[in-house]
């Protein structure tokens, strides 16, 4: 049963290498979110029944069905997934790209994720990140939190209130850290098993039937736990071995960072002798597998990238981060030719911004700068606009297991949905009169920002709506502004 049509122009990746691009199309919603169908190119009633009807052009109401219709030039796309992220380092957006991984991690990353022991702190910064990451069009995020297994909840339980599809790492440090932001092996495998055990019983009581949850009205689907070691420097032999039992036992997705830096490399090295590689380290600990998405991997060699196609592990390629703090960078083709999963991530704060069209552009650049500085003959071709945007929808859904019901508009899949509009009011982007739909997606993907973000949907409700969203702002300050006005006559 449809309880929302949407029309308009619809683009999504019929491939990696291909949009496809449905004009005057009509998507229909039911109420659970799910599409039942999408139809493009119609500009007559399309007959198959009256709610069909009723979006080719008839003019009567259908009783209980929303309906809406895309304004001029706009259009849909699937709702971002962005695979690496950090919720407490939104705090230090901006700073210290002056430093590389090892310095930057000891001077703003430890003593900014320490404060998050204050849950009042960590909820002002968890509300900021992910109303900032949806305000961008990111509907699915895999977070790192911190070692505070409260905070981490917490974020899980501000995610879904906020309506966004969020996977939460509680994570991992029992070496190599501040005294004051360390846990002992003991104490990170208990409190990892808790926070899986709240995580779970968030879910669980959101199900059909259930009494509810302490995240109250949530407007997106529960949060899922993520096991999080932060990376091997920080991670005991003992610590690895107990994530991946815990990993295992739940069948739970496994974040983490891999062959950023090259100084890290060494480190890993040394504090691994017996292993021939970074990527074995993870292996030996059940730490890397299908359900694993690796963050970096600038310097993979070639034993490691054959091990991550054997796995099945998933690289999430940062390119914002990995130029912001000059780790290298990554050659996606040559992952994506062996048959290595590659996704986006925006990697905040390592990465300054927290849209995924950043990665996307970011992307492209690297591709291109890596293509022209390959050795002749290798064929290293750069990636295309088509390939890039499929890594940050189907490419990302894909490494998160959601493939299905993300990443695309395929029936029976979540409508997870971006609504573009690139004639916003100061929108970037200048159209030209004869502009068709694959140049104005283009001009979006290469000029777009949150302006031209004019709603975002996930599991079909919608989570934001710029207008809504900007009269609520005018009606608060006419509210503030008249209090003080009445608090001045007062005085």
């Amino acid at each position: 049963m449809v309880a929302t049509l949407l029309r308009g122009t619809v683009i999504d990746s019929s491939s990696r290498t291909t949009l496809r691009i449905l004009t005057d199309a009509v998507v229909g919603i039911d109420a659970a979110g799910r599409i039942v169908f999408v139809e493009g190119g119609h500009t007559e009633p399309l007959g198959l029944d009256s709610t069909l009807e009723l979006a080719g052009g008839r003019s009567e109401p259908l009783a209980g069905v929303r309906v809406v219709t895309l304004p001029p030039r706009a259009f849909v796309v699937p709702g971002f997934v962005d695979t690496h992220t950090h919720a407490p380092q939104f705090a230090f957006t901006g700073l210290g790209y002056d430093l590389q991984l090892l310095d930057w991690l000891q001077k703003y990353t430890f003593p900014s994720e320490t404060k998050f022991s204050s849950l009042e702190y960590a909820a002002r910064v968890c509300h900021t990140a992910v109303r900032r990451t949806l305000l961008h069009g990111t509907t699915s995020c895999i977070w790192f939190a911190t070692i505070h297994t409260d905070a981490a909840v917490q974020l899980g339980r501000i995610a879904a209130n906020l309506g966004q599809r969020a996977f939460v790492g509680k994570v991992n440090m029992d070496r190599n850290a501040p005294e004051t932001y360390c846990e002992t092996t003991e104490e990170s495998l208990a409190e990892t098993e808790r926070f899986v055990q709240l995580m779970l019983a968030e879910h669980d009581a959101r199900l059909p039937g259930s009494s509810g949850s302490a995240c109250g009205e949530c407007r997106g689907p529960p949060a899922q736990p993520v096991i999080t070691p932060r990376f091997v420097p920080t991670c005991s032999a003992e610590l690895m071995r107990g994530l991946g039992a815990i990993a295992a036992q739940h069948g739970l997705l496994i974040q983490s960072h891999i062959s950023e830096n090259l100084g890290e490399i060494e480190w890993v090295r040394s504090l691994h002798p017996a292993q021939p590689t970074y990527a074995a380290v993870y292996d030996a600990f059940g730490l890397l597998g299908p359900r694993s998405v690796l963050a970096h991997g600038v310097y993979l060699g070639p034993e490691e990238r054959r091990l991550f196609v054997e796995r099945g592990a998933v690289v999430s390629h940062c390119p914002v981060s990995n130029c912001m703090l000059r780790s290298g960078m990554l050659n996606v083709r040559r992952l994506l030719s062996e048959g290595v999963a590659v996704a986006l991530g925006t990697d905040v704060s390592g990465g300054a911004a927290p849209s995924m069209l950043s990665a996307i552009r970011e992307a492209l650049k690297v591709s291109n700068m890596v293509s022209l500085s390959a050795p002749e003959g290798e064929g290293c071709s750069p990636l295309t606009y088509p390939e890039a945007f499929w890594l940050a929808t189907v490419g990302g859904a894909r490494a998160l297991h959601t493939d299905g019901v993300t990443g695309d508009f395929g029936c029976n899949a979540a409508f997870d949905a971006v609504i573009v509009d690139p004639l916003a009011e100061g929108s970037p982007i200048d159209l030209a009169d004869d502009d068709g739909p694959v140049e104005v997606f283009q001009k979006w993907l290469q000029l777009g920002d949150d302006r031209n973000t004019a709603a975002v949907w996930v599991d079909g409700r919608e989570v934001y709506n710029r207008a809504d969203d900007a009269a609520a702002k005018r009606g608060a300050g006419r509210e503030t502004g008249g209090n003080e006005a009445q608090q001045a006559r007062a005085a």
